[in-house]
């Protein structure tokens, strides 16, 4: 019978008490949710913005924002990309932002010829996309590589494509690269310091096959050494990092040591060109090749701009990519956590209910006090059993075993008092029924018993399998050899190493098992809530 009569609720009050309900169910809801958004929202976002607890990431619907200091916001579409591209580098990037417009390479010189200008012998006029990719190897450096604050990088990720595509198996790899990688995930790019004096590349056949995946990066992932550059790192290394100390006439007009301008008839300029510019960049380099100053801002900006949507899939989805990648190196971890789940449901919808019904069933005078026992176990926390557990698991030389993961949950006070008062509430003239039949007391618990207890059973199963699938400490603690590990064990691996948005991530993926299995058991959940209590 509904609290509120039909007659009653067209009452203004009665609405406006209902109302009012409705309205706090609904906030709940909200506040209950918001948490879960803004995990995924994290989970989208990366170094640059990841503690940004905006529930929308702004490069989502923003291109390019400026700081008070004239920076471009590292938030935005472009920010994000110039970060990703540089790893990270603040001073390599604002090194970049000074460069021309021209995206065409303008002519040395022009003559005419019967009123028609001809280039000069030697000049060209050519996109800047085309001029990187006639780049050689070692005037530019591969971009999109893995910074110290992210777990993956866009070369990174394109580099173990290649890979895979080259070789079968990575034990094949491994032999030809003699490496010991565990899995292609793990293979990271050789590194190259070509504006460095003196660097030279450690030669053998996986340097080699590099320089032939290098030559196939589109020029989206082609920076060009560039001389100003590196002699600006000269000067901030001269001047021990103290802009200051650097010489008026070496200064210039410039504010920072990215704004150094080199000026040839310096002493200063003469000394690193000496010492510090290497041998194969003195008399051929990509500021010599290009008429002007390198429109590297303006290249950058516009495929930003051309590329915006791509861009944004990328980000969106880089972090849910690699912890897939995560799970599928330890594909053992998926494996082990559907056998913990499996068996730690099925012991405790064994166990759990055969001690209910013995005592529904067969009540004697302790029930009452084997009822108290039970309950009083829901009092402890699950962290005062685990050592006692773990050292009767070690005495019964059951460590890193299923059964360590299974047998100490096998049993639930909360489970076999919830059962018991259910059994009880079942009418007698059931059983009474069935033993004029002739029924064996197994037969009336199989076929009365439990095929009533569906809705309950149900929700238990799901208690189960929740309790089992997040379990971490106590599966670590009696577990402690790797092939063993469940996913949550991993999990936690993960965060000791990944940064906050693809741990994020991680938590987000493992939280959709629980969440399907909610969506299409929903309707036995709540029958085994809402029946032990109308009984």
């Amino acid at each position: 019978m509904p609290l509120i009569s039909q007659v009653g609720r067209r009452s203004w009050r009665a609405r406006g008490a209902m109302g009012m309900v409705y309205f706090i169910l609904m906030l709940g809801a909200v506040t209950t949710l918001y948490p879960f958004l803004l995990m995924i929202s994290t989970a989208i976002k990366g170094p640059t913005d990841q503690n940004n607890a905006s529930l929308m990431p702004r490069y989502m619907n923003e291109m390019e924002a400026k700081k008070p200091t004239g920076e471009t916001d590292d938030e935005t579409l472009l920010g994000k990309y110039l970060d990703d591209k540089y790893s990270g580098n603040k001073s390599l990037i604002a090194s970049t932002r000074g460069g021309g417009e021209q995206l065409i390479g303008r002519p040395k010189s022009v003559f005419v010829v019967n009123g028609m200008p001809i280039l000069s012998p030697g000049t060209y006029d050519v996109s800047y996309e085309e001029f990187l990719m006639d780049l050689p190897l070692n005037m530019w450096h591969a971009g999109f590589r893995t910074a110290p604050n992210q777990s993956t990088g866009r070369l990174t990720a394109r580099y173990q494509s290649w890979l895979r595509a080259r070789f079968a198996t990575i034990d094949d790899l491994n032999k030809a690269y003699i490496e010991e990688n565990a899995a292609f995930q793990t293979c990271a790019p050789p590194s190259e310091v070509w504006d460095r004096k003196g660097w030279g590349p450690m030669k053998g056949r996986k340097w080699d096959e590099w320089l032939i995946f290098k030559a196939t990066l589109p020029a989206e992932f082609r920076l060009p050494i560039r001389t100003t550059r590196m002699y600006q790192e000269a000067v901030r290394a001269r001047c021990s990092a103290q802009f200051d100390q650097v010489p008026v006439e070496i200064r210039g007009k410039a504010t920072k040591f990215e704004d150094l301008e080199i000026i040839p008839e310096s002493q200063w300029y003469k000394d690193f060109f000496r010492d510090k510019m290497p041998d194969h960049l003195k008399a051929d380099n990509a500021e010599k090749r290009w008429p002007g100053k390198l429109p590297i801002a303006a290249y950058e900006n516009r495929w930003v701009t051309q590329q915006a949507s791509p861009i944004r899939k990328e980000f969106a989805g880089r972090n849910f990519r690699y912890v897939l990648d995560y799970i599928l190196i330890n594909g053992r971890a998926v494996i082990n956590t559907i056998i913990f789940c499996g068996l730690a449901i099925l012991m405790q919808l064994t166990v759990n209910p055969i001690a209910a019904y013995a005592l529904s069933r067969y009540p004697i005078r302790a029930s009452g006090k084997i009822l108290l026992f039970l309950l009083a176990t829901m009092a402890f926390p699950a962290e005062v059993a685990m050592i006692p557990s773990f050292l009767l698991l070690k005495d019964l030389g059951l460590l890193n075993t299923f059964a360590a993961l299974v047998l100490p949950g096998a049993a639930s006070g909360y489970m076999i008092f919830l059962l018991k008062g259910f059994f009880d509430s079942l009418p007698a003239e059931l059983f009474e029924a069935a033993q004029i039949d002739g029924a064996k007391e197994t037969t009336m618990m199989m076929r009365i018993a439990f095929p009533l207890s569906k809705p309950v059973l149900g929700y238990l199963a799901l208690l189960a399998f929740m309790g089992a699938y997040g379990a971490f400490l106590f599966a670590f603690l009696v577990c402690q050899d790797r092939s063993h590990w469940t996913l949550m064990v991993f999990l936690y691996q993960l965060q000791l190493s990944a940064p906050k948005a693809t741990v994020m991530a991680g938590l987000a993926l493992a939280a959709l098992p629980t969440l399907v299995v909610f969506l299409f058991a929903q309707k036995v959940i709540m029958r085994g809530i809402v029946l032990p209590g109308e009984r």
